[in-house]
């Protein structure tokens, strides 16, 4: 036992080895051990192999069978590996066998959401709500507001005054208020709905442990390294089996949308918003060459290049994507765009943009899980726009021919030409399944996956304006 204990005190350490090597110890002294398995899967997800964590996980479901922390990991693995149907019917067991549990019922509704199941998810969530309260509660309450009839709003509510003081965290209290503003709004409580997004926010930004103004050192050296020079030297010529996409921009100018419509084109897969370039490039950069990004990029050789490229590769491996054109979706991808040129010089950019204030109330109307200020405040917001504005500014006329720029605007009120016309800059030719997006049961776990399972609308192009004069109000006094 005091084997076993060493090794999960390893792995919360995130000592991954020695925590495998005292795994595998305990296994061969009982290779029933249903923990030191569940721990042996839980270092595979992490280190990204998954289908040996499937094997290990699989194993530990056998040997915990009363335990539910080994089921969403086994599900989680099967997700990973484009099998969404076992991940639905490992966690309908885990709910067949936990009926009276919060939490599995809220994993399951999640599921549900990300894959387009919306009446499933609705009615898991009902059920969940008829649990003994936990945790979860408030947020499968904050998940019904959104999908629930006006008349089935009030009795919400008053489930999260009942619930009101049971949870100390502040991300339950964000939550509510988040749930009670969107309650308020869908009953045309505007006063009181944008009153709870001010608590929501307010509260939010508190935790947060920096400014916008914090970031504008980094954004001038990416400015001051990817000058005219960087991009006048010789790229390699590098001749790529796919084309990478990398859609940047603000978050809410509709990423996901644009990713949806053009995953339903039979030549382009999507990584959805992948992390790899600043998680596993960049810090591969700055070890093989002693400087922070973005001045790495201005000591590149071949074979760094070569290394980045099989990286990004292998984890197009990893999300099975099999297609000629290869969407990353990461809005914030607009500070790697530089270093993207050196290791992708074929790569498209696809820029997306939205007007000011529809974009700044739909991140303000969301509840964004990081604690990062541009998430949660109007002010923030309007320093990180300006940011990203001026970053694109200095990149397209260096990138003319890389870079394309889609209003949001645009996208809603004249889908089909302007997919064509990405679809052109991608050099594919159009084909009309795009514009059956909403059909799609492909994984979505975005702010947006309720929105993208419906056809287009102009709804999201004027719902701001309702708040126009209380978002005004912040955005003066907060200047003044």
């Amino acid at each position: 036992m005091l084997l076993l204990d060493r090794a999960t005190e390893l792995l919360l350490e995130n000592r991954l080895r020695e925590a495998e090597f005292m795994f595998k110890q305990v296994l061969k002294q009982n290779p029933k051990n249903g923990k030191a398995l569940f721990g042996l899967g839980r270092i595979c997800m992490r280190l990204e192999q998954y289908d040996n964590a499937i094997y290990y996980l699989k194993r530990a479901c056998e040997h915990l069978p009363k335990m539910l922390d080994p089921l969403y990991a086994l599900a989680d693995a099967f997700i990973a590996v484009g099998s969404p149907v076992d991940a639905k019917t490992v966690l309908e067991y885990a709910l067949s066998v936990a009926r009276h549990n919060a939490q599995i019922h809220y994993h399951l509704g999640q599921f549900y959401l990300d894959h387009g199941f919306i009446d499933n998810a609705k009615q898991v969530f009902e059920k969940g709500l008829e649990c003994p309260p936990s945790g979860v509660s408030i947020f499968m309450i904050f998940e019904l507001m959104q999908l629930q009839s006006a008349a089935e709003i009030p009795a919400l509510m008053q489930r999260i005054t009942e619930l009101e003081g049971s949870y100390e965290h502040p991300t339950f209290h964000i939550v509510a208020y988040h749930a009670m503003a969107t309650g308020h709004q869908a009953l045309g409580e505007n006063e009181k709905a944008f009153e709870f997004y001010q608590k929501a926010n307010d509260l939010q930004l508190s935790q947060c442990k920096f400014k916008t103004a914090d970031m504008l050192p980094f954004f001038n050296r990416v400015l001051n390294t990817f000058n005219q020079d960087y991009f006048g030297k010789p790229t390699d010529k590098v001749q790529s089996t796919f084309t990478p996409v990398f859609i940047v921009g603000l978050p809410r100018t509709g990423s996901t949308l644009l990713e949806q419509i053009l995953t339903q084109h039979s030549q382009v897969g999507s990584m959805g918003e992948s992390v790899v370039i600043s998680d596993k490039i960049v810090p591969y950069l700055e070890m093989r060459t002693e400087r922070a990004f973005p001045e790495c990029a201005l000591e590149l050789s071949t074979s760094m290049l070569d290394y980045c490229r099989n990286v990004y590769v292998d984890e197009i491996k990893k999300h099975r994507v099999q297609e000629e054109v290869v969407i990353n979706k990461l809005p914030a991808n607009f500070q790697n765009i530089g270093l993207i040129y050196k290791i992708f010089p074929q790569a498209k950019i696809i820029h997306l943009t939205r007007d000011f204030m529809a974009n700044a109330w739909s991140v303000y109307s969301n509840h964004f899980a990081e604690d990062e200020p541009y998430f949660c405040s109007l002010t923030e917001f309007q320093h990180y726009a300006a940011i990203e504005a001026q970053v694109m500014e200095h990149f397209k006329p260096l990138l003319k021919r890389s870079i394309y720029t889609v209003s949001y605007e645009k996208l809603i009120e004249e889908p089909e030409r302007t997919v064509q016309k990405i679809l052109n800059f991608t050099y594919l030719k159009y084909e009309p399944e795009c514009m059956e997006f909403y059909k799609s049961r492909s994984k979505v776990e975005t702010l947006s996956k309720t929105q993208v399972r419906q056809p287009l609308h102009e709804r999201s192009l004027s719902r701001w304006k309702t708040f126009e004069s209380a978002m005004e109000k912040v955005l003066n006094n907060e200047k003044g």
